[in-house]
């Protein structure tokens, strides 16, 4: 629930809603109290109400209130605070209407709220009450608090001890939620009994659901600590047998005679790198479900280079957007890249033409783009290599797996684009 400063020390924030008392000797008491109680009123944004009577008067209240907040009349003419007789607000028809006064309260916390306050905060003094209508009072002041209690009202009702006999000192207390009094020079709280072992019961409740939070909090900790250690051993498993296949695939491109078969083990030693590099990731991430895309595809695409024979005529520019992207993701995109970028090495510069080719990733509110482009002969040209499609069947059955769309694009060079939708 949202709290607003009381201005008294000895009582700190409020929740809205809050009905307190004051028990007060003397002028003195009465302005040491309301005074700041109000000050912190307006400075909070809230619309003020202060129904006075003797022994401190309206120009009483007004003259104290200005010495502490020294635009008070630039606030009163805005509307923000009124300062009012009892016989105003208690009295207006004669005599006290308990449900009349409790709903002249209420349509004053309403207005304020209507006009942009935080609500209305509220003083009233009873020194006016004589003692044969403190019953009647008492009565009012439990419909009060039954009808401030889930209000945006703060209200502060003062009472003079002079005037109270014990017996209405005990109503006053049993009919607010807490009171305060002066005790050596400081004001003190005072509460009632019941209110107090409720209150202390709910802190001890508050004190245990806390406790049951922390050490469920740690356990859940300990097991995703658990699952993410499992994790990187998965990944580290992985990323070992695959560096393992790809010894296995270099020792048998080494070894090679054939020029075509050695194409082939580069071949397969791209489609490698693209499984090996996310796993790579993954287990040196603290994240374990994505990746940095930029960095993976410009490792990628320096691994692939340094495969192929035309790594010294050829070069390949990364252009990639910075975010992340899903394991299962990442692979497919990785698997893309690799036959797009291989098939351009193969077949956009044939005869020791020289070249570039450009992969572009980009992601805009989820939408990702993944192009690759090459400023070779085109797939259309007389002297393109009739092979060269054959790897693009690979990429279109990788393609419905990301949900992908592709575009081909022929007129300078070759451009693939796919768009898919991040997950």
């Amino acid at each position: 629930m949202t709290r607003a400063p009381s201005g008294i020390a000895a009582v700190g924030d409020l929740a809205w809603g809050t009905h307190f008392c004051q028990f007060y000797e003397d002028r003195h008491d009465l302005a040491e109290a309301l005074v700041p109680f109000f000050k912190a009123g307006l400075e909070n944004s809230e619309k003020c109400l202060w129904v006075t009577s003797e022994p401190f008067n309206r120009e009483d209240a007004r003259d104290s209130l200005r010495a502490a907040v020294p635009d008070l009349d630039r606030r009163e003419k805005s509307g923000q605070i009124e300062i009012i007789d009892y016989r105003n607000w208690y009295l207006r028809a004669g005599n006290l209407d308990p449900d009349e006064t409790v709903e002249q309260w209420l349509g004053r916390a309403r207005t304020a709220v209507s006009e942009g306050y935080s609500g209305l905060r509220l003083t009233g003094n009873t020194f006016w009450l004589e003692c044969d209508g403190f019953d009647e009072f008492a009565d009012y002041e439990a419909k009060v608090n039954t009808r401030f209690s889930s209000q945006p009202i703060l209200a502060l009702c003062s009472y003079c001890l002079g005037r109270c006999r014990p017996s209405d000192v005990i109503e006053v207390v049993r009919n607010h939620q807490f009171a305060i009094s002066r005790r050596q020079g400081a004001w003190e709280v005072i509460e009632d009994a019941s209110l107090k072992i409720a209150r202390s019961e709910l802190e001890n409740l508050n004190a245990e659901l806390e406790r049951r939070v922390r050490e469920r909090t740690a356990e859940l900790e300990r097991a995703l600590e658990e699952k993410n250690e499992l994790f990187r051993e998965v990944h580290h498993r992985v990323r070992n047998n695959l560096q393992v296949i790809s010894s296995l695939v270099r020792l048998k491109l080494r070894q090679c005679g054939s020029e075509d078969i050695r194409q082939t083990y580069a071949d397969i030693l791209g489609r490698i790198d693209a499984i090996a590099l996310v796993h790579d990731a993954l287990y040196a991430s603290d994240e374990l479900s994505r990746m940095p895309i930029r960095r993976y595809l410009g490792t990628l695409c320096e691994n692939l280079l340094q495969l192929r024979p035309e790594r010294n005529r050829v070069t390949i520019e990364v252009d990639a957007q910075d975010g992340e992207i899903g394991l299962d993701q990442a692979v497919t995109v990785g698997l893309i890249t690799t036959e797009l970028v291989t098939n351009a090495l193969k077949h956009a510069f044939p005869q020791g033409r020289t070249g570039r080719i450009t992969v572009q990733y980009g992601n805009q509110d989820g939408d990702c783009t993944l192009a690759v482009s090459d400023d070779g002969i085109g797939i259309t040209s007389p002297n393109a290599d009739p092979h060269s499609r054959s790897g693009l069947r690979l990429v279109s059955s990788l393609a419905l797996q990301l949900g992908a769309t592709i575009t081909e694009e022929t007129a300078e060079g070759t451009r693939f684009v796919l768009r898919f939708p991040l997950r």
